[in-house]
Parts: C-alpha cells; structure tokens; sequence
C-alpha cells in the first residue's frame, strides 16, 4: 500500500498560498502602460496607451534623461468596440516585454524508457514556480459579418520562456528501482527545468524539459533520479 500524501500536500498547499501575491504582481491583461505601437502603412513607435474600460488613449512618448514619459501635448483616442475600417487603430497591434512569474503544474510527464523498464507516461500531483521573459501581443480585431461589422475587441497572444522549480510526488516502487526495494509508495521529489508557453487570451499552456531529484534514502535506486523528461505544463496564475 502506497503511504499517504499528507506531507507533500501541506508543502504544496503552503507554497500556493505563498505565491498568490506574486501571480497578481504578473498579470498580462490589456492595461495602461509602455508598448510599441504598430499601424498598417507605419512605422512601430513607442506610446503609452490609457486603457479604461472600452476607451484607449495613445500618448507619444518623451525621454527625459533614460525615463520615459506620456507627452500629453498630443493624444488619440477611441472606443475600442467601435474601431473600424476607417480608424485609425484597425488592425493596429500593441507590443510588450516583460518578467513574468507564476504559479504553475504540470499535468502530464513522459519519461524515456530505461533498460527493461519502457517509456512511462504519469500525472502525479505536482506544484512548481515559474520565472521567465514574456512577449506579448495585443491586435485589435474587427471581425466582419456578411455586410457590416461586428464590434471590435482586443486579441491577446504571448509567448514565454524561463525556468521552473517545484515539488511533488511520483511513485517508488520494486520496477523503477531495479528491484532495490520490496515495497510500493508515493515519495516527494524536487524539481526543475526550463519551459516555453503560449497563451492566447486566457489560455496559457506549453513544454517543459524537467529533472526530477527523489527527496528519499532511495534516490540512488530511482531510475528516474536527475533523468530528464517532457512535459505539458500549464499556467495557473491570475489570483
């Protein structure tokens, strides 16, 4: 009988409640802020854009020594669900670059085959915090229905890249120890590696490349012990 998980889900349970500050402090929503501004028939600029509900001001932007700052001499702005053919922001895409940290898991972990033992594929509980660089997307879409047009909306895609370490579990069991021990149990692991994500919107997903360190006197029977592996990692910040 494999022994129960209460240690690992206290640790895990703690280390969510730790990392809720951090997923606020990165969210990708469409806000106010710096971006690079790229319209049809342009040049990309630099702009600070005023975001309010459906409203978006563009502000140029001045330099004054190595900071930057809206120059509000001059500004355009316009309801962003009434953006159309003859806007000046129609098909107009806001560029940005940022550090982004998260809270994320990986669902589902394929390890390569080892000796007699063949590829295994797992979905054990695992919990594990995120840090990278984001670039993110922001177009402005106008869809177009038969004769006229359909209200316009913000489109959202990112790409990320960075590392990730984390705990979790994974079963011990007489296969993955080449007969070392006799008996089966979920045992804690550590565990790291590098990750890329897309998101779309609110959907963030992608591809780890992990390494998985047993946290028991066993680790040097675990087939699996500093062994990469690949895995679909998801997102689950946004507090």
């Amino acid at each position: 009988m494999r022994k129960p998980l209460y240690p690992v889900l206290g640790t895990i349970l703690l280390l969510s409640a730790s990392c809720v500050s951090l997923g606020k402090l990165t969210h990708h929503d469409f806000d106010s802020g710096f971006y690079k501004l790229k319209i049809n028939g342009t040049e990309t600029s630099r702009i600070y854009a005023e975001v309010t509900e459906d409203s978006i001001i563009v502000y140029p932007v001045k330099l004054e020594g190595k900071k930057e700052f809206p120059n509000t001499s001059s500004s355009n702005g316009t309801r962003i669900s009434r953006i159309g053919s003859d806007s000046y922001f129609y098909k107009s895409c806001f560029t940005n670059n940022s550090l982004d940290v998260d809270l994320t898991s990986i669902l589902f972990k394929s390890r390569h085959s080892r000796d007699d033992v063949p590829n295994q594929f797992s979905a054990d509980l695992d919990i594990a915090l995120y840090a990278g660089f984001r670039k993110d997307f922001y177009k402005i879409v106008t869809p177009v229905h038969q004769l006229h047009e359909i209200k316009s909306y913000v489109q959202q895609i990112g790409f990320d890249l960075g590392v990730f370490a984390g705990i979790g579990s994974s079963p011990v069991n007489p296969t993955v120890t080449y007969n070392k021990i006799g008996q089966e149990y979920d045992a804690m692991i550590f565990q790291k590696g590098i990750a890329a994500f897309i998101s779309i919107n609110k959907m963030s997903f992608g591809l780890a490349v992990g390494f998985d360190n047993l946290l028991d006197k066993n680790r040097s029977y675990w087939i699996y012990n500093q062994k990469s592996y690949i895995g679909l990692i998801i997102s689950v910040s946004g507090f």
